[in-house]
């Protein structure tokens, strides 16, 4: 029981949810745009989006908390091929960003739209609801740290136990 019951709990919550929402952007994606892309490729889109002007890979790396280089970089390629965001280079490689194109811009918009007519009214709907989600922002923040440092130790372990 206790604080292990609770992390476990929060931990199948998470998956869930995570699932959920998945399947939210995915859908709302392709209803908006009529395009198919997976939702981590609509979260990288709308990452873009939100941090405006021309992100380059390590931005995005950090800004997702993401280490997999090539799958961003694939994701990369396949929003671009969609025609939602274009290359910028930048003075060398490692400067080159991406930025909406206005195709990229309407998909988001509109996007933004339908998430704001629906989702945000269902919040609004339920009493209470707009705090606990502030609540838990934050516990996942800290989660997300704990999960990172423990991570770190025991990669420490590895090496240290050579």
């Amino acid at each position: 029981g206790g604080v292990s019951a609770t992390l476990t709990r929060t931990e199948l919550a998470m998956i869930r949810a995570l699932e959920a929402f998945s399947r939210w952007c995915f859908f709302l994606h392709k209803s908006v745009s009529g395009v198919t892309l997976g939702a981590e490729d609509v979260w990288l889109l709308h990452s873009i989006r939100m941090r405006g002007g021309a992100q380059n890979l390590s931005e995005l790396l950090m800004f997702l908390n993401r280490t997999d280089v090539s799958t961003i970089q694939y994701s990369l390629r396949k929003i671009e091929q969609a025609g939602f965001i274009e290359r910028v280079t930048g003075n060398s490689r490692r400067e080159a960003g991406y930025r909406l194109t206005a195709a990229g811009v309407d998909a988001t918009d509109e996007y933004a739209r339908i998430r704001e007519e629906l989702l945000i009214q269902l919040i609004g709907d339920v009493n209470g609801l707009e705090p606990a989600l502030d609540s838990a922002a934050g516990a996942m923040e800290r989660l997300t740290s704990l999960y990172d440092q423990s991570t770190q130790t025991v990669l420490n372990r590895k090496i240290l136990n050579r």
